[in-house]
């Protein structure tokens, strides 16, 4: 459950959050170094990852020389699964200015919490809060991991809830299911059937998977027929 629910973070991390250049002049750099570095950028905007990932690898000379760099560099990383190399470039980075973004600590903080170390995966968010600014999105990723942090650590809902909307409530649901609430299913059910533009059947996965892992294999099939019936009716 704790690392589909770290990945689930990376992937809206770096899927969702745009990349902003710093404003820094390029002075004597080696012109190959640069146009492989821009060349990078380019590939990056087209979403062509891999391609653009080559390119920042063979710039590796600016990691040091342009802040921008490191902050690319791991969006690719981190996008080619390459997670435990992204870590690692911004732990050896962790005293530049390089690495000062919010995305680095947000990587560093989940790495810590998938080692259960709890301390240190608090320091790391906190560090990431003075990078969100007016970023409303980073600040539902911080209030998200906020929670979870306090879950996993005292094995309990905590009390108090920022108000993040219909995501609170979701939240909410994965924390039962996490900590093996008798009324966890009673919540998806909840989530399932809440009025809105959105449409919250995707959760019927998580409800039907959530039973399966509690052994309530009835109920799950049930579950099933009925996506069965509803499948051939609409």
């Amino acid at each position: 459950m704790l690392i589909k629910f770290l990945k689930f973070v990376l992937i809206l991390l770096f899927y969702q959050t745009p990349l902003y250049s710093k404003s820094i002049i390029l002075n004597d750099f080696n012109s190959h170094h640069l146009s492989n570095y821009f060349s990078g950028i380019v590939a990056q905007g087209n979403k062509n990852n891999l391609e653009a990932l080559n390119f920042f690898k063979k710039s590796s000379y600016l990691i040091n020389k342009h802040e921008p760099y490191l902050e690319r560099y791991v969006y690719s990383l981190v996008l080619e699964n390459k997670v435990k190399q992204a870590i690692n470039e911004i732990k050896r980075n962790l005293t530049e200015n390089n690495s000062n973004f919010y995305e680095a600590y947000i990587i560093l903080a989940l790495d810590s919490l998938k080692k259960k170390d709890f301390k240190k995966s608090k320091n790391y968010l906190d560090q990431s809060y003075k990078f969100i600014k007016n970023d409303r999105y980073a600040l539902i990723i911080y209030e998200t991991l906020k929670q979870y942090l306090y879950v996993f650590e005292e094995n309990k809902i905590p009390k108090s809830k920022k108000k993040l909307g219909n995501l609170s409530f979701i939240n909410e649901v994965f924390q039962r299911c996490y900590l093996g609430d008798k009324n966890t299913q009673v919540y998806f059910q909840k989530l399932i059937n809440i009025k809105s533009d959105i449409d919250y059947s995707r959760y019927i996965f998580f409800s039907i998977n959530h039973l399966v892992e509690n052994n309530k294999l009835v109920e799950a099939q049930d579950a099933i027929n009925n996506l069965d019936y509803l499948s051939t009716h609409y």
